[in-house]
């Protein structure tokens, strides 16, 4: 342990700048935003989501807020509960710590498996237009952490592990199940002896899902809650119904040809096609490259699912989950290219994440 933190040096140094880049925006430039009611939470880091992740750590789950799957306001309320400390303080604590601890994770597992740029990768999953996210009330760095971790375990052959890693990820957020199929073709592909306890380690990976799924049939007698609450989260969500992505693409055609350019609604619309776009031909340029294709379909995975609903709204906050992404990207050799993106990665972050502190949904 002591020697991954001595040799991840490197990424605190770039979290803390990070983080204080974010507190400089918050201070210098969110206020050039009107403040915008609606779901704004106890502090500016628990706006949107972050209001009904602390309703759930408070009341339990209110009608349709079943959307939101269950080990983060869990583990908020069992910290808040055990300190006395607010719980939106705990809940940044979690989401900081979390997101430290997976980057150390994933540096690591990085520089064990060669990258040739491991502190590009880093670097530009922190300046992602949408990586404030992982400093705010929300899901993300735990899923994150869960499943870096799900990932490094199965590099290390350490099956049992990663199973319960999966499992406590796919407890997060429904991408979390993705993972089951990824870590048992890796452990398929091994050429190693096969064992019983390996494989059963491998399939808790679900288990987090069907817990929550076996909550939710006893409690309301749905198990497809997550799914059916989505349409009273807006942006045209279906939660009856699959739809399928040339309607989607079709809808947004339609806010393009309408929607003022200088509007938010507009500019979220073009981040959102955008992500799609850009990540589906990541996933390309990685196949091509012959990346870790398990995780490129992972990846893809990550992507189309949320695109099933109707709707492309929050896929730039679900890129963060499609983090194999990140490892094409920071590869490539050309640095001028890199740099360029860099930048444009951290002025468009400083623009959604003042937006987001002053009550606008951006992702």
């Amino acid at each position: 342990m002591k020697k991954y933190l001595r040799g991840s040096s490197p990424v605190l140094i770039l979290f803390i700048f990070w983080r204080l880049g974010l507190a400089l925006v918050e201070i210098f430039v969110s206020p050039l935003w009107p403040l915008r009611q609606g779901f704004l939470g106890p502090v500016s880091w628990a706006n949107m989501d972050g209001v009904h992740y602390l309703s759930i750590v408070r009341n339990g789950y209110f009608q349709f807020e079943q959307a939101f799957f269950p080990l983060y306001p869990l583990l908020i309320k069992y910290l808040t509960s055990l300190t006395r400390i607010p719980s939106y303080i705990i809940a940044l604590g979690i989401s900081h710590t979390a997101f430290l601890a997976a980057l150390v994770l994933l540096y690591n597992y990085l520089k064990e498996q060669n990258s040739k740029y491991p502190l590009w990768i880093i670097l530009l999953l922190l300046l992602f237009p949408t990586s404030f996210f992982f400093a705010s009330v929300y899901g993300e760095s735990l899923f994150l952490l869960f499943a870096v971790a799900a990932m490094y375990a199965a590099h290390k052959r350490l099956w049992i592990i990663a199973g319960i890693a999966g499992m406590l990820a796919s407890a997060t957020r429904l991408f979390g199940v993705f993972l089951f199929p990824v870590i048992l073709l890796h452990y398929i592909s091994e050429k190693k002896p096969k064992r019983l306890t390996d494989i059963a380690g491998i399939s808790l990976i679900p288990f987090g899902l069907i817990a929550y799924m076996s909550y939710l049939w006893m409690n309301i007698g749905d198990p497809l809650a997550f799914f059916h609450a989505q349409p009273a989260f807006g942006a045209g969500r279906s939660g009856s119904a699959l739809i399928f992505l040339p309607q989607v693409i079709w809808r947004y055609l339609k806010i393009f040809a309408t929607v003022p350019f200088t509007d938010l609604v507009y500019q979220v619309a073009v981040f959102e096609i955008l992500a799609l776009v850009g990540g589906l031909l990541l996933c390309w340029q990685g196949w091509k490259e012959k990346n870790n294709r398990l995780y490129l379909l992972y990846s893809a995975a990550v992507l189309i699912l949320p695109t099933l609903t109707g709707t492309l709204s929050s896929l730039p906050r679900y890129f963060l989950s499609a983090f194999p992404l990140f490892f094409v990207l920071g590869s490539m050799h050309n640095m001028r290219v890199k740099t360029v993106i860099a930048v444009i990665f951290g002025v468009l972050q400083v623009y959604f994440a003042s937006a987001f502190l002053r009550g606008y949904f951006v992702a």
